[in-house]
């Protein structure tokens, strides 16, 4: 993603740009807020979340090291969902209006941001796909068949398995009295950093 290489962006735009470190659990945005920036997350993780109208978060994504954050709100007045450090993290800051100048001059860093906006939009139908099924079994099961690297039936995990069972909707009583069972029947194997399906 290139707007993770600063030394390689376009002066004007790496000129326009700044840095914010975030504590575990800061807000970077709020949905609804007015768009004012589009953010890379340098190190550490944070999470998109819906809300709700009874005020609850719907996770809908992690955005990991180098990936970039709230750019569907690039062209929009205010962001879609909160955005909340989910580990101590540094996030930069690109302001809207010297990015949006930047994909205007640039074609080929368009076509890339696109790119970015299409591969968002399959994790988010993937992410939805899991949420459709009905059992908490079906749920993690797929979640390591998807997630998975092509070729492989081992997902790696970066994350706590609280906030796993979180992107599964599932609550964490139900998500870890799952999983247990499915090792247990021989069906998983799990690690402190891997879950793989056995069959």
């Amino acid at each position: 993603m290139f707007l993770c290489q600063l030394d390689t962006l376009p002066k004007d735009l790496a000129a326009a740009t700044s840095s914010r470190e975030l504590a575990k659990g800061e807000v970077l945005c709020r949905q609804g807020e007015p768009v004012k920036a589009v953010f890379v997350v340098v190190t550490g993780r944070v999470q998109l979340c819906a809300v709700t109208s009874d005020g609850k978060h719907l996770p809908l994504y992690t955005a990991r090291s180098g990936e970039c954050v709230a750019e569907a709100a690039l062209f929009a007045e205010s962001y879609c969902s909160d955005v909340v450090a989910e580990v101590r993290s540094v996030v930069r800051i690109f302001p809207v209006k010297s990015l949006q100048a930047t994909l205007r001059e640039r074609p080929d860093l368009a076509a890339e941001f696109m790119s970015l906006q299409s591969k968002r939009c399959q994790i988010l139908r993937m992410s939805l796909e899991l949420r459709s099924l009905r059992t908490a079994r079906e749920r993690i099961l797929q979640y390591v068949e998807m997630f998975a690297p092509s070729g492989s039936r081992t997902v790696t995990l970066d994350r706590t398995l609280k906030n796993v069972a979180d992107d599964l909707g599932l609550t964490h009583e139900s998500f870890y009295r799952t999983l247990r069972h499915l090792i247990e029947e021989g069906i998983l194997t799990r690690t402190k950093t891997t879950i793989a399906i056995q069959l």
